[in-house]
């Protein structure tokens, strides 16, 4: 048996024999089928690496309750094999299998997956929209926008929600009164007396 040289860790998990490395790099390529029953290709998309590693390690299940806790720890890690450096790999799939050959040894199939780490963010429209929706595009109720609108006197249906959405009426919905001058008692300026 002839081992191949690399990093002889998967993550934190040092593993004493690989065995055999499986590598596959592989590119997506659409079809769309067209009236005539041709396909065509408008575009391909990088789809991501994979290793397969046949593993042997003592301690049988020292190693693979190890490699079961760090592969649900879903912490990316990197690898250095016979044939490239891979980054942000995770370990999607673990295979142990045990007869009497293998009795006292952890003798696995682990297959690791790169995973594309992204960041989102906000841009223009590259329509370039003109008119009554574009300016409050990206703004808080704009026709493109994710965020709901706070509310306005302008969109509301009826005179109370106006007033409501206006933000004039501080305590309830009643209107405000002035206190009555000092020389009127206020039950007579209530009942207009």
């Amino acid at each position: 048996m002839t081992a191949i040289a690399f990093s002889s860790a998967i993550g934190p998990i040092a593993i004493n024999c690989v065995i055999s490395e499986k590598h596959t790099a592989e590119l997506d390529i659409t079809e769309i089928p067209i009236e005539t029953g041709a396909k065509v290709t408008d575009h391909a998309v990088v789809m991501p690496k994979k290793v397969t590693l046949d593993i042997a390690n003592d301690a049988a299940a020292a190693t693979f309750n190890a490699l079961v806790r760090f592969q649900e720890s879903r912490v990316p890690f990197s690898i250095v094999s016979g044939l490239k450096v891979y980054s942000n790999m995770l370990v999607k799939r673990i295979d142990a299998e045990r007869d009497a050959t293998f009795s006292r040894v952890l003798r696995a199939k682990v297959d690791l997956q790169e995973v594309i780490i992204v960041s989102t963010a906000y841009a223009a429209d590259p329509g370039g929209e003109t008119g009554a929706g574009a300016s409050n595009r990206g703004q808080a109720g704009g026709r493109k926008s994710a965020r709901a609108a706070p509310p306005s006197a302008e969109r509301s249906k009826d005179a109370a929600t106006a007033n409501r959405a206006s933000g004039t009426v501080q305590r309830g919905d009643a209107g405000v009164s002035s206190a009555p001058a000092a020389d009127q008692s206020y039950l007579s300026s209530f009942f207009g007396g």
